[in-house]
């Protein structure tokens, strides 16, 4: 009879181990297959040291954003999306940048937007907003997400931000940058 018993424990033991493992096998398998966000560049590294792409960025009231204003001089594009947390605070962590150093052109550029969100966030940025208006500025570079800053010296492409710096030791850094930027 305890040969019995434990022969059921055994088997049920058993079944129990390999359902635990055929889980997490599963799981893996679906996390790979479907991949990791990190695993495609959010943007083409290869516009490094190239000019800006032509794009068409217009304001609400449908302004088109004149070319020279990217290509004349010392310019950050800020890409946006509307529904973006990340973008917000972004947003709110330039402000101060922005007050700082006029003699950078900061603007801000919605990649990823919908009307009623657009509407709603206009004003909690310190730059003034453009459109991507047929979304040829996002699929000449490439960009998969949002927030990320470009900056133009005379319309070429010289670095690139991905993401809001959230950390004193990321903020600092960005705002050193901003003012070797600045000084040159």
């Amino acid at each position: 009879m305890n040969w019995h018993k434990s022969r059921w424990v055994l088997l049920i033991f058993g079944i129990i181990t390999l359902s635990g493992v055929g889980y997490i096998l599963t799981a893996e398998y679906a996390r790979h297959a479907k991949g990791s966000p990190v695993t495609r560049p959010r943007y083409d590294p290869q516009i490094m040291d190239k000019p800006l792409p032509e794009a068409r960025l217009a304001d609400a009231s449908g302004v088109l954003l004149q070319d020279d204003e990217l290509r004349c001089g010392k310019v950050i594009l800020v890409l946006l999306s509307s529904e973006c947390g990340a973008c917000l605070k972004d947003g709110q962590f330039l402000e101060a940048v922005i007050v700082k150093h006029r003699n950078i052109r900061f603007y801000g550029a919605l990649l990823f937007w919908s009307e009623a969100t657009a509407d709603q966030i206009k004003d909690k940025f310190p730059m003034k907003l453009f459109y991507d208006e047929d979304s040829l500025l996002r699929h000449r570079l490439r960009v998969t997400a949002t927030p990320m800053k470009i900056y133009l010296y005379n319309g070429m492409v010289k670095k690139v931000w991905v993401g809001t710096p959230t950390t004193p030791q990321a903020q600092s850094m960005f705002i050193k940058e901003v003012e070797e930027i600045a000084s040159k």
